[in-house]
């Protein structure tokens, strides 16, 4: 388990990912099976239950999911996250991680959480 909920809920998600779904060498088939993932978690409140609030999870121009977190309670909105399931260069950005998803092996995996 992570400290962090945010990798804690991005392990849960890939995890979660199913294999029959993931077409070797095309990352694009494994960013739309995290993203539906991602979104079965969502639609359970688990984000909300993790403490990281309400978020969104929605593709930026660059080709990379960004996960926002919705203004509340006092709190400015933030970007948490952007994630790149390829090896693209990230964008000069003010989230507080980028995080790269790669294949190791036959699994999906957190390459660098930064």
């Amino acid at each position: 388990m992570s400290a962090d909920p945010l990798f804690e809920l991005l392990g849960m998600a890939l995890e979660l990912m199913h294999k029959p779904f993931l077409v070797p060498g095309d990352p694009r088939s494994a960013e739309l099976e995290f993203y539906h993932q991602f979104r079965k978690l969502w639609d359970r409140g688990i984000p909300v239950g993790l403490g990281l609030g309400h978020i969104l999870l929605h593709p930026t121009p660059d080709g990379m999911l960004r996960i926002d977190r919705l203004a509340e309670k006092g709190q400015p909105a933030e970007c948490l996250a952007l994630i790149a399931f390829t090896a693209a260069e990230f964008p000069p950005t003010a989230c507080r991680h980028r995080v790269r998803i790669a294949p190791t092996g036959d699994r999906w995996q957190i390459q660098n959480p930064g």
